[in-house]
Order: C-alpha cells, then sequence, then structure tokens
C-alpha cells in the first residue's frame, strides 16, 4: 500500500513556526524520519497560511526536494496555488485534489492539465458530502470519465470516499468500507486513497480507531492512506495486516521493518 506522509501541514503548530521562521533544517528533519519510517509521497499543505499560501508552497517544495528524492503531493484547496507551485516539483506530482463539484473541477482543470500528474479525486458534488455508498459510486464513476478525457491516465486517479466520524454516524464505518470494496470492484484500474483522521473524530485515544479501521480498509481494497509514518503502532498495524492478506511475500516486508526499527504496537 502507497504511504502518503501526512505530517508537513502547517496546521500543525511546529511545521507552521518552522514555516514563518523559513527553518530548512527542521523541515529537512522532519521529512527524512518520514521517509525513513516508510513514507512512499510527502504530503505539502500549507492552506493555514492565508495570505502566502503559494511562496510557503513553493519554499516547502523546494527546500524538501534538497533533503529526499520521494514523489511530492501537493495539498491545497485553491486552483491557483497549484497551478504556481506544480513546475517547482521535480518528478510525477500528485495533486490533492479535485472534486465533482462543477466550479471545482472546471478550476482545476488547467492545472491537471498543464503537466503529468497523479490526482486525488474526492467522491464529493454540488449536493456536498455523499449520504450514501450509491451517491459516492455516482461520483466516483462522473470523476474518472471527465478525468480521463483530461488525458489522466485510470492508474494515476486516486479516489476518495471522504470518511465520516463514526462519533456522529455509527455506520460511517461500514459505510466507508462498502464504498471503498465497491470502488475497486465497479472501476479497476483506479487507486482508492483516504486520511485517517476523519474516522475517530472527536473520540478520546484516537489512534486505536485509526488502527483498526486501517486494518479493514485495506481488506475492503484500500490502495493509499495519508498518515503518519513515525507512529510506529500505525505502521506496525499496516505491515502485519499486509502480511495477513497475502500482500507482503514471506513477510519480508514486516521482518524488514521490524530490524529497522519501524514497528510497535
Amino acid at each position: 500500500m502507497l504511504i502518503i506522509g501526512e505530517r508537513i501541514n502547517t496546521s500543525r503548530k511546529e511545521i507552521n513556526e518552522a514555516v514563518e521562521k523559513k527553518d530548512a533544517n527542521f523541515i529537512k528533519a522532519d521529512v527524512r524520519a518520514q521517509v525513513e519510517g516508510g513514507a512512499q509521497i510527502i504530503d505539502i499543505n500549507a492552506g493555514s497560511r492565508a495570505g502566502s499560501e503559494t511562496e510557503d508552497l513553493i519554499w516547502l517544495i523546494d527546500v524538501i526536494q534538497e533533503a529526499v528524492t520521494v514523489r511530492l503531493s501537493l495539498d491545497s484547496s485553491d486552483p491557483g496555488c497549484l497551478m504556481d507551485a506544480v513546475e517547482r516539483v521535480r518528478d510525477l506530482p500528485m495533486l490533492n485534489s479535485t472534486t465533482a463539484e462543477k466550479k471545482r473541477f472546471e478550476a482545476m482543470t488547467p492545472v491537471i492539465q498543464k503537466r503529468e500528474c497523479e490526482v486525488v479525486a474526492l467522491c464529493m458534488d454540488d449536493r456536498g458530502i455523499p449520504k450514501s455508498v450509491e451517491h459516492a459510486l455516482e461520483n466516483a464513476g462522473r470523476l474518472i470519465t471527465d478525468l480521463e478525457s483530461l488525458g489522466v491516465k485510470k492508474e494515476r486517479i486516486y479516489l476518495d470516499p471522504l470518511v465520516q466520524a463514526v462519533s456522529t454516524d455509527s455506520l460511517a464505518g461500514l459505510k466507508a468500507f462498502e464504498t471503498i470494496e465497491r470502488i475497486s470492484k465497479e472501476f479497476k484500474g483506479v487507486k482508492i486513497l483516504c486520511g485517517l483522521s476523519n474516522i475517530s473524530y472527536a473520540l478520546p485515544e484516537r489512534r486505536i480507531i485509526n488502527r483498526a479501521f486501517l486494518t479493514l480498509a485495506i481488506r475492503a481494497g484500500l490502495s493509499a492512506a495519508l498518515l503518519d509514518p513515525l507512529d510506529k503502532g500505525i505502521m506496525g498495524n499496516l505491515k502485519a495486516t499486509e502480511a495477513l492478506l497475502g500482500q507482503d511475500d514471506y513477510c519480508m516486508d514486516y521482518i524488514r521493518a521490524f530490524r529497522e526499527g519501524r514497528l510497535g504496537g
């Protein structure tokens, strides 16, 4: 499964302070630790810095690419910011994100067409976040069709089913698992991505919920997750799940992660 490191987000106090001070060494140390922890892509989000998001995102791109060779995911709700920043990315970028909302998709179209990229597409439309599995699948189909019409290869589309909090909807987990499973079966070739934090919102010991959710989501067909690779507990869950599902030949990835000290309880 693809691991996308989530830590470079200016909504986190220490990252925001490092960006404010232009502390490149702090940022470099964090991304190196994420890669050592198992991250294959580094997500970058400067959206909390209103008025300087584009400048800060470009600075982060340059600093991070000096430190590591893994690919980058540019995470912004501002298409203009992404348009200015995407050219600075050295390797195949991931654009996070577009939706099936008419205005949002239209605004993202020139960004997506600017260069070859992977695209995270959230399964929501002008009616809002899907309230049913069927609604999410309808949006998924529309997004795939529209993105392919722009030249995005199916294997470079990452659909986000928009997981909701189980604290406010007791069936949110079941809906997420069914949506993931049906997307993986009905739309062959596309990938499925989600963040883990929404499922456990407002609950104590959120990491416990996140770990259990990740295991069940992988079983349902999850392809990628936005997570903290320095959380040895969740990385232990991930590696154990892959081994138990036959996704890790002879448990070599699990053994390697153990020897490198990347697993925890």
